[in-house]
């Protein structure tokens, strides 16, 4: 398989050099051989919020996209089959829970180079009306062959649609659209990732309109992390009764690579009083990614730091040397492409493993310093999720530390928290992954 592949190379390039986001990457957790297993997925999952035809409510449609490589398909006959269980579940903020719903899912495959494109997914809608609030969103996708479980949570806030004069839905990138007649069919955009490259993207919401506006003028602005807007875009648009379908084409504006919130402005004067002004508004994050290159990475100087658990030093010295950004961007792209343990293909799921470990690294244990840079995260890159997890943080005779076990490479590693804040050291083996004396 490709993930024992993928396990090889890494082992090989160095003395012991031993997978979306979110846009959603799994605690590690400690497991029994005979029972499920959760581990690092690279299923989306999304919700948004829209006005119900119920009065007073909201409703809440709640995709799940499963990529076909993250089913483990067997073959039955002539075909090969896989089997998985999604299951959702919405809970108040006091954990109460108010719906459930589950779908088995059965895919039967011809080709088995199917059962292995990244090309290729399930994608499921479920949908529940809920009064305005704020809820917990508890999603999970069970694997019924490898018994493997991908969980998500998320919270999700329900508008009150009905009081404002002017209201608006949740925002949704478009990854793909339909068109059959009068009839659009909406396929989302659930990793919330552009590319730098592309010539623009579909973002689609609705409007709902209680006095009767004729059109309202719409406002994108594109927000960095330090709040600052980048860039911005108007439009007019013509409203048809209490409720507007909206499709708007944006072209890409020149972003640099990076987390970004686009906020979306619609205002419009009344019939009524054409002085008086009302407005709504609705918002939400997007990446902006560099082409061919995963979407966790958006620092091409930071993610060539963190080569040095699978490149050499004079090979991250020659990316680092280049003088412009450009430069280094190819030759961090060539050092990759050495690297790519099927040449045929443009996807290197090399590359996407190891920077998905470091994000999990990064999520899970950033401390005093980023997650990648510490001795459990040194130690997940290299190796992976380990299959078992023995933790002891409140044992009153020892510091807290915790034993992570690698059964089929018969290695184990400790790590003791010595000062009590979530530091935890590598102190078995003695030495470091690179055969330093510690």
């Amino acid at each position: 398989m490709a993930s024992r592949r993928i396990q090889r190379i890494l082992f090989a390039g160095r003395t012991i050099l031993a997978v979306g986001i979110f846009a959603n990457y799994l605690s590690a957790q400690t497991d029994n051989q005979n029972e499920p297993k959760e581990y690092i997925s690279e299923i989306f999952a999304e919700a948004f919020a829209f006005k119900s035809d119920s009065s007073g409510k909201g409703r809440l449609d709640i995709y799940i996209q499963v990529p076909y490589p993250e089913i483990n398909f067997l073959k039955e006959g002539e075909q090969y089959v896989g089997r998985i269980e999604i299951s959702a579940t919405v809970l108040t903020q006091e954990k109460q829970e108010l719906w459930q719903t589950s779908q088995t899912v059965e895919l039967r495959l011809k080709d088995f180079t199917q059962t292995i494109s990244h090309r290729l997914s399930t994608l499921k809608r479920f949908s529940t009306d809920l009064l305005p609030g704020k809820y917990e969103l508890l999603l999970q996708v069970a694997d019924n062959a490898s018994k493997k479980i991908a969980a998500f949570h998320k919270s999700v806030v329900v508008k009150d649609f009905s009081t404002d004069s002017l209201a608006m839905s949740d925002l949704m990138l478009v990854h793909r659209m339909d068109v059959d007649g009068t009839r659009k069919n909406i396929v989302p955009n659930l990793t919330g990732v552009l590319t730098k490259e592309s010539n623009g993207f579909y973002l689609f919401f609705e409007i709902y309109n209680r006095t009767q506006l004729d059109s309202v003028q719409l406002l994108c602005k594109f927000i960095n992390q330090k709040k600052e807007v980048i860039t911005q875009r108007t439009k007019s648009e013509a409203l048809s009764g209490n409720r507007t379908q909206m499709i708007w084409q944006i072209d890409t504006p020149a972003l640099a690579a990076g987390q970004y919130v686009f906020f979306i402005e619609a205002t419009g004067y009344t019939k009524v009083n054409p002085a008086v002004m009302v407005h709504t508004s609705s918002s939400r994050t997007c990446l902006v990614r560099i082409k061919d290159l995963p979407s966790t990475v958006t620092d091409i100087d930071k993610a060539t730091d963190q080569l040095q658990y699978i490149a050499k030093g004079s090979e991250i010295a020659y990316i680092k040397e280049a003088a412009a950004q450009e430069e280094r961007q190819k030759r961090f792209l060539e050092f990759w492409a050495k690297h790519n343990p099927d040449s045929k293909t443009s996807r290197n799921e090399l590359m996407e493993e190891y920077f998905a470990r470091v994000a999990y690294a990064n999520k899970n244990f950033t401390g005093y310093m980023e997650g990648w840079k510490t001795d459990r995260g040194m130690v997940l890159i290299r190796f992976g999720l380990p299959q078992n997890v023995d933790r002891h943080p409140f044992d009153s005779e020892s510091k807290p530390y915790e034993i992570w076990y690698y059964y089929d490479q018969n290695r184990e590693f400790i790590f003791v928290d010595e000062t009590g804040f979530g530091d935890y050291r590598l102190q078995y083996p003695e030495t470091d992954l690179q055969g330093r004396i510690r």
